[in-house]
This record gives C-alpha cells, structure tokens and sequence, in this order.
C-alpha cells in the first residue's frame, strides 16, 4: 500500500491528537486531519465528505437495513456514563434515577438522538425504569415516527435554556442534556459546566463519581453511540487499510496522556481506577459488544429499525479481529 492520502474528521480530544500532530503514522499512507469540530452532529455531516470519520450508531443502523455495506470500525472516540446527564432542581427530592418512573422528563432532543438512547437506555437496564412510566416533553417529538413501546412524548422546547426554565418552573421533574465524553461524564466538565454555568438552583441527579463507576461495575453498560467509520469505496479500493486504521486511533488513543492537562491526566486515571480497568481501549471486545449490541435492542424496541441487527454487521469485516 503507497502513496493514499486520507482526508479525516476526527473529534478534538488529548486521544486523537497524536494523528493530527503526526506523531502517529501508517507507512504507505498520509492524511490531513479536520479536528476542530466540537458538536457531534456537525462531524456526522463532514464525514459525509470524508475517507474516515465518525457517525452515530442509528445512523449506521438504518444504512445497513437498507443493504448498504458495514462501514463502522471499532473506534469509539467518546463514550458517555449517561448518568450525570439528568438535571433536577436543587431542591427536588428526586436522588435516585430509579424515582423518575411516573415521573416529567423534560429534553431539546429527539428521543432517537444518541444522548437520549444513551440515558434511556441506562435507565431502563441499569435502573430497571419502565420508559413507558415517563411522561416525555421532547423538542423533537416527531423523530419517533413509530412508537411500538406506548412511549407518552409531548412537545417541549427544543433549546437547554427554556428546558431548564421549565425545570424551575416545576413543569418537568427532570430535564436531560448533553454532559460530556469518558471521564468528563464521570467527573462534569465540559458541556455540563456551560449547562450548569452560576446555577445553584440545579444538580445532576446522580452525581457521585463512585457511584457511577458502581453503576458501570454491576451492569458493564457505558453506552457507545457514535463509531469511527471509513468512506464507502475505501475498503474496497485498500483491503488491509481499514484494520491498520484502528492500529493507529489505538496508538493515538495510549498516547493521550501527553496531551491532557495535569487535571486532566488525574480525572482519566481516577476514572480507570474507579472502574477497575481501562474502559476506552478499541476493538469490539466482549465489553463494547455488549455495549453496542444493548444500544442497538433498544433501537429496535423503539420502532427505529425493522429488525434486530447484531453489532458485527456495522462493523468492516476485516476490523473484527483488531486489537
């Protein structure tokens, strides 16, 4: 394999920049990285345009339902705890994410986004909440064409800030946003800080770092929602390229520690010791098939795809073996 040159859209993170920086290499194989796009959804639309990049687990789903070609490797940039994503007022006497059956749940999201599968589906098999106990206020209602699980959605705001203002307005029990990826989901920060920004009249519902890790420790679930995916004609045209890929994002993945903040090294090594391994290593491990393979039932149970699907089927063949 000579002379290929990749155009890559990878998320900004101390895990990826070694690819951007160079200090990662493939022989035969050059690249120009985009990794300055921080809103997910914005990734999913330059991969589009891209030889390599990144798409939400849906997405690959329904493509692969219509026959497209498995195009997912087992890279997974960001996976979230989902659990510091549910914010309650200060004051609410709500302090276990089992009390939200029969309760209002307040979101900007689609019920089909990756950030509310991902919650839902820890609420339903981590805490045993009957989604259908919910009363759901959704910004996008309608992205739930069918609804085979009785699921109660009503149209709510489609902006973080009026969900919040509803929260302290007492017209939803709880409201779920984005939080953050690995540990940044454990610990806050990030997205989570902008959301909770000055406000003391707010709280994650579940906030205790130990126990998340507990959650994770009972359960194995820390969901996975997007995957590293490559270009359509790629693996095709370069074969051995695809698994040599997943080489490298591992590489740049243990060489992370160079890149983070003092802080930032403490919060990920906190987290591995909270959890009692490394939960971010790549390949399509028992863990991370467990993972994918959980989020995909649920796909199914909503109504979003027509059949179950294994999570081998999203995934290049030549990838399953990696790492």
């Amino acid at each position: 394999m000579q002379n290929v040159h990749l155009k890559m859209v990878i998320p900004p993170g101390p895990w990826t920049r070694a690819m951007v920086d160079g200090t990662v290499t493939v022989p035969g194989v050059s690249w120009e990285c985009i990794a300055d796009i921080g809103h997910t959804p914005d990734r999913f639309t330059a991969t589009k345009h891209s030889d390599v990049g990144e798409n939400g687990v849906r997405r690959l789903a329904l493509d692969v339902e219509k026959g497209a070609a498995p195009l997912a490797i087992p890279v997974f940039f960001g996976r979230e705890h989902m659990q510091l994503n549910i914010i309650v007022r200060d004051d609410s006497p709500l302090s276990d994410p089992r009390e939200l059956a029969g309760k209002r749940v307040g979101t900007r999201h689609s019920m089909v986004a990756g950030t509310m599968v991902g919650v839902t589906l820890m609420l339903e098999q981590a805490f045993d909440v009957p989604l259908a106990d919910i009363e759901w206020h959704s910004g996008e209602p309608e992205g739930l064409v069918h609804n085979p699980m009785g699921l109660t959605i009503k149209r709510g705001p489609r902006a973080v800030g009026e969900n919040l203002e509803r929260l302290l307005r007492r017209e939803v029990d709880a409201v779920i946003v984005t939080a953050g990826p690995r540990y940044w989901s454990m610990f806050g920060g990030h997205n989570l800080d902008q959301v909770l920004a000055g406000r003391s009249d707010m709280r994650s519902l579940m906030s205790e770092p130990e126990m998340i890790a507990a959650t994770y420790k009972r359960t194995g679930l820390y969901p996975i929602t997007d995957l590293g995916v490559v270009s359509a004609d790629l693996p095709g045209l370069h074969p051995e390229l695809a698994p040599r890929l997943v080489e490298a994002f591992s590489e740049a993945n243990d060489l992370a520690s160079r890149y983070r903040s003092n802080q930032e090294e403490s919060l990920a090594q906190r987290e591995i010791e909270l959890l009692g391994e490394d939960p971010h290593r790549y390949g399509l491990g028992d863990n991370a098939r467990r993972n994918v393979a959980a989020l995909l039932d649920l796909l199914a149970r909503l109504g979003v795809l027509d059949r179950a699907i294994e999570p081998e089927e999203l995934f290049v063949p030549s990838t399953l073996g990696t790492i």
